[in-house]
């Protein structure tokens, strides 16, 4: 592998900020790339969206590729995201919402990690447990960007739960470019590319970062889901720009060197945070925090005492619920010290575990992170000591550190919102004046919140963005006293369609004040807390009201699908045929893309009456079928019931998964081309070679049958971690002189089987009485999908053997090796079973329970609780759920 960055993704504001601030040196917090406001917009987007629904997604994306043994061996991206996790898990709490939380990984292959699941303060540990499986997930073959954006793409529409708004996003973490090791195969995106050679190596690169950026590819797929991309990329800060042009541009339109990916570029899909070391990425996983923040930097202090110029400075007053600081000093040696408003110090030295103190009377609780860098948490609002002007400061404590430099995010919570009081009475219409309309603050729960109660200065303001057309600028830095003020908002140039009401809150603490009530320092002003809200602008009075989104699901295009689209009367809907559906973004080579519904004009319109519901069927269709996210709008025509040619239209946005059904040898295209070659090739002839050349080859072979167990992901082996035994793979297997086409190894049959097609190589199908199987090659098993196939060359190969009357977590596995292999080759097979057998078990048990073959064990298990989407190995292009390739004309194997 190449020299490889880490990136990780971040799903809020305050790592925004910071991260970007400056980098960690290895003698200090070095300078980096200053990063304006909007680089932190993906961070402050997502966080937005949160804030309004309450309910939300995020996607742990981490590489797994084997280059970390060296960048990463200490495993600091776990350390990072399970910081991550307990961060979100306490918002989450505090503001009652819904965050789903799951994980996967990526390097020659995508692979769900733990399946989805609510994050709280509670279940924090859960998640950060499957966390600390990545941690020896570092031998992948590839950094592949394509399988690993395509696979998280299809992990989070199916969670959508059929809301289009459902807020989304990726933490994204790699620490190298695109890369590929050279060896016989191809990928799914480029099927006639072979990665063999260096050549073949340099253009499956160009295919993949071509099929992500270009217009309507890989990552305007995500974009136009509404997915931010949150991306941190690991590695040495000289060869960030290059080595991450490419990932960086995927996370925000732009590359580092200037990379162009995709046509959706507004708003900004995302964020990217180069990082070097565990403190930096710490802060940029702290992006996520949707908190009202500070970030800050300053000097050391030296001599082993607190001195003046290093405070960074917070004012807290009675509005303010809690603090949570990360920082760091930026070198080990260098501590912190806590200074309350009364000028008491807490010191906050460098221990094991989460520790607490208290100062002033009021509860500290710290934990370091990293050598250099440590969380603290405050809560104590009640206390007649809380309000006032603290400080952190850091302290050299070595006398070795001069040019140090500290940097903390401090995160200020005031569980205040800005919130519309929307009247049901009186809908927003496009065309109108909406006359009255009031504006508020809102704690976490949604319960109103009086201006004038905020001890310090708030500043709100809004605008209605509208698809299509200029934003509608609502209020415009309105002061606390008159944020109730009722207003009127222009909606008569704003078409009915789909809308997003963009608030902005930005609280500034009372001032602080000595006991003569004199100030001594000015309030601190926290970042923006920014509130987005979907809105549907109605159309006139008299006229239908469509929903916002049709939703096709999984599609193979040139079959087609048909969806329902919801209205509400009173009046007449219809999608005109031939109209022209706009696609944004969607899989190459599909050709047209239509939407139709037999009601499709005046004449056959859909009617409804006044307050009543309906369903239009709306069907979609492709030229061609392709693989990916498939996104665009349609015109769907509205008009009064009594008039129906008196119609306007609204646009209604449109998704749908496409799949391609697997690309098999049909065996009637073989045929007739082997008659048109004539005499030249007899088909006999053909069939007869392909008999002759389909044996097991006749190498010497040793086995080993090994009882297994899947806990929490990982693989045991009589309750110890899965390892080689010395005692492993001593024994022969006798019958291979001159190849075989029938064997038996360990009480498993091994035979070879041609298929039907005279092209092709033969396969070798496993039966197990008794038990379901799969195998470690692709396909992993016939059309059945629970009896193994693999090829010829079954050494270096194993077979996963499951009893599905038996515990859902137990199995064996069958290893075959060359007689003459050495250690190293035979050790590399055992971390291949390690890495993904418990993913192979899950895919067959739940295959199996499909089947109805389950007679025992509960359950189709998953290690982390994830439902497998078809059998291992399957082809991703295939629908959902299909299985693995195989000959239409045999049940065991291609021709």
């Amino acid at each position: 592998m190449g020299s490889r960055l880490v990136r990780c993704g971040s799903v809020l504001r305050l790592v925004a900020a910071a991260v970007l601030a400056f980098g960690f040196a290895c003698s200090g917090w070095a300078t980096g790339t200053a990063h304006a406001e909007g680089d932190t917009a993906g961070a402050d987007r997502f966080g937005a969206c949160l804030a309004s629904q309450k309910a939300g997604d995020l996607l742990i994306l981490v590489d797994e590729s084997g280059s970390l043994k060296s960048t990463d061996a200490q495993a600091a991206r776990v350390q990072a995201a399970k910081y991550l996790v307990d961060t979100l898990g306490r918002y989450a709490d505090r503001t009652h919402s819904q965050l789903d939380v799951a994980i996967a990984g990526f390097s020659d292959s995508y692979t769900v990690r733990a399946d989805w699941a609510p994050l709280s303060e509670a279940s924090a540990d859960s998640v950060k447990t499957n966390l600390d499986t990545l941690a020896r997930r570092n031998d992948g073959l590839d950094t592949d960007y394509w399988l690993a954006l395509d696979g998280a793409r299809q992990t989070l529409a199916s969670h959508t739960q059929g809301d289009p708004n459902r807020c989304q996003a990726i933490s994204w973490f790699s620490d190298g470019k695109i890369d590929y090791s050279p060896r016989a195969g191809s990928k799914p995106y480029a099927p006639d590319v072979d990665l063999g050679t260096q050549a073949g190596v340099d253009e499956m690169i160009n295919r993949a970062t071509e099929g992500i950026c270009r217009d309507g590819g890989v990552a305007d797929q995500l974009r136009s889901d509404g997915i931010v991309m949150l991306a941190v990329g690991l590695g040495d800060q000289a060869a960030s720009n290059a080595d991450f042009d490419v990932m960086s541009a995927i996370a925000t339109g732009t590359g580092l060197n200037g990379k162009s990916c995709g046509g959706i570029k507004k708003p900004k899909p995302g964020d990217f945070y180069p990082v070097s070391n565990i403190d930096q990425m710490l802060f940029a996983f702290d992006a996520l925090n949707p908190d009202p923040h500070i970030d800050d930097t300053k000097p050391v202090c030296q001599q082993g005492q607190v001195c003046q110029e290093a405070r960074h400075n917070f004012v807290l007053d009675r509005s303010v619920k809690a603090v949570n600081i990360l920082g760091s000093g930026g070198l080990p040696g260098i501590v912190p010290y806590l200074i309350s408003p009364s000028g008491q110090q807490l010191q906050l030295p460098k221990e094991e575990g989460k520790k607490q103190g208290t100062l002033d009377g009021m509860p500290v609780q710290f934990e370091w992170q990293s050598d250099s860098a440590q969380t603290v948490s405050i809560q104590s609002a009640d206390s007649p000591q809380w309000p006032g002007q603290w400080a952190i400061v850091y302290v050299d404590t070595t006398g070795q550190h001069g040019d140090a430099v500290s940097r903390v995010n401090i995160h200020i919570s005031t569980d205040i919102f800005p919130a519309l009081q929307a009247d049901p009475d009186s809908p927003w219409r496009a065309g109108q004046v909406m006359k009255g309309v009031k504006f508020g603050l809102v704690d976490g729960a949604g319960t109103p919140i009086d201006p004038a109660t905020l001890a310090g200065d708030a500043v709100m303001s809004a605008s209605l963005a509208v698809d299509g057309g200029a934003p509608v600028e609502v209020l415009t830095s309105v002061p606390k006293a008159a944020i109730g003020d009722p207003i009127d908002v222009d909606l008569t140039k704003v078409k009915a369609g789909a809308a997003t009401l963009r608030m902005s809150l930005v609280i500034t603490t009372a001032p602080a004040q000595d006991p003569q009530g004199a100030q001594i320092a000015p309030g601190t002003k926290l970042s923006p807390q920014q509130v987005d809200s979907p809105m549907q602008i109605l159309p006139k009075v008299g006229l239908p009201v469509p929903g916002q989104h049709i939703d096709f699901g999984d599609v193979q295009g040139t079959k087609g699908a048909t969806a329902q689209l919801e209205v509400t009367g009173p009046g007449c809907v219809w999608i005109a045929d031939g109209e022209a559906t706009k696609v944004v973004a969607g899989p190459e080579g599909i050709g047209t893309v239509s939407v139709t519904s037999s009601s499709s004009g005046p004449g056959n319109c859909l009617k409804v009456d006044k307050d009543q519901k309906a369903t239009l069927p709306v069907t979609l269709h492709t030229d061609h079928d392709g693989h990916g996210g498939l996104n665009g709008s349609v015109p769907v025509h509205i008009a009064p019931q009594d008039k129906p040619d008196d119609a306007q239209t609204v646009d209604v946005t449109f998704s749908a998964s496409m799949t391609k059904p697997l690309s098999t040898t049909n065996f009637v295209l073989v045929f007739i081309a082997a008659l048109l070659l004539g005499p030249g090739i007899p088909l006999a002839l053909l069939y007869a070679a392909k008999w002759y050349t389909g044996k097991i080859p006749g190498v010497p072979m040793l086995a080993e049958r090994i009882p297994v167990e899947v806990d929490a992901g990982a693989v045991q082996r009589n309750g110890e971690p899965f390892a080689m035994a010395d005692t492993d793979l001593v024994t022969p297997v006798p019958g291979l002189a001159g190849g075989a086409r029938q064997l038996t190894v360990h009480g498993v049959q091994l035979s070879t089987v041609n298929g039907r097609s005279p092209f092709g190589t033969a396969q070798v199908k496993v039966a197990a009485p008794g038990y379901l199987s799969a195998g470690s090659d692709i396909p992993s098993t016939d059309a059945s999908g629970v009896h193994a196939v693999l090829p010829l060359a079954v050494h270096g190969k194993w077979v996963l053997l499951h009893n599905p009357g038996g515990a859902d977590n137990r199995a064996e596995v069958l290893l075959m090796v060359r007689g003459q292999s050495d250690v190293p080759e035979r050790q590399k097979l055992y971390e291949d079973i390690e890495r993904r057998l418990p993913d192979l078990l899950a895919g067959l048990r739940q295959r199996a329970a499909g089947a109805n073959l389950l007679t025992g064990g509960g359950p189709p298990p998953s290690p982390f609780g994830a439902a497998a989407a078809g059998p291992p190995g399957a082809d991703p292009f295939a629908a959902a759920g299909a299985a693995g390739p195989a000959d239409p004309f045999a049940g065991a194997g291609a021709g």
